[in-house]
């Protein structure tokens, strides 16, 4: 394993402070609050880290199909991406991600098909499914 020198982290969480669940996140140039549903102890004020997942899912699969029909000059004037998280307790693994993609504009049914091929290939995806490793270190004071 090699060791790569740090840069920037992609994200950050920093608690609120204010005595809930209430995180602020930075990702890029963004900052939003993370939560939990008030029957789970937060103020409901922001996505959820499992929401979070499920946004990352939903955005990559959208660039990923857009770059795709860019590069074919496909007419896709609209796509929709809504992805569900479910736990089933009695499935290996629990987590399940349910995806459904909306594609508008003028396609035949051979370029909607592979559209929906290349959701598979969505880099996000193949972290889903792949799997991942996490190192976790202690940061300096």
């Amino acid at each position: 394993m090699t060791d790569a020198p740090r840069t920037r982290p992609s994200a950050t969480a920093d608690d609120s402070g204010h005595g809930g669940l209430q995180t602020f996140v930075t990702a890029g140039p963004s900052t939003i609050i993370a939560d939990v549903a008030v029957a789970s102890g937060g103020l409901d004020l922001g996505p959820d880290p499992h929401e979070l997942v499920c946004a990352g899912l939903a955005a990559c699969t959208s660039m990923t199909l857009r770059l795709y029909a860019n590069r074919k000059n496909w007419d896709v004037t609209a796509m929709h991406v809504e992805v569900f998280h479910h736990f089933d307790a009695d499935q290996v693994p629990h987590d399940r991600f349910e995806r459904v993609l909306t594609l508008e504009g003028n396609l035949n049914e051979e370029q909607r098909e592979r559209l929906f091929e290349i959701a598979e290939k969505c880099p996000i995806h193949k972290l889903l499914t792949g799997g991942a490793r996490v190192v976790t270190t202690v940061g300096e004071q």
